[in-house]
């Protein structure tokens, strides 16, 4: 703990500055220097999963991945909501691009009568 009037360092039970002799019984509580602000709390690796799982339910996870990305509640909970954005982007545009390249090559035809043989078979 520190003197609130001239910063020297003070035990936790003084009454007194030692100092510069300020009284110190009357003085709010100080928050711990290493202190965290709960809005940049940390979230823990299980966190993250747990986090990742919820944001992957179809209708509730969207709706929560909306309202988390615009949130300021948590940086950390908000930051990982819009990185989780940006991978699904990425994957929508992985995919297109794959189907873009199959459709070019025929891919997609032979898997389609591929599909209808299996089907008549049956």
């Amino acid at each position: 703990m520190n003197c609130p009037k001239c910063g020297s360092p003070i035990e936790p039970a003084a009454t007194f500055c030692t100092n510069c002799g300020t009284h110190l019984t009357n003085l709010p509580p100080q928050k711990p220097a290493n202190a965290i602000p709960k809005e940049y709390k940390p979230i823990g690796a299980w966190g993250y999963v747990g986090w990742n799982f919820l944001f992957a339910i179809p209708i509730v996870g969207f709706i929560l991945l909306i309202v988390f990305s615009f949130s300021n509640s948590n940086i950390n909970r908000r930051n990982y909501a819009r990185s989780f954005w940006c991978a699904l982007l990425l994957a929508i545009v992985i995919t297109v691009v794959l189907y873009i390249i199959a459709a070019a090559t025929g891919s997609l035809d032979e898997l389609a009568r591929a599909m209808q043989e299996l089907s008549n078979s049956l």
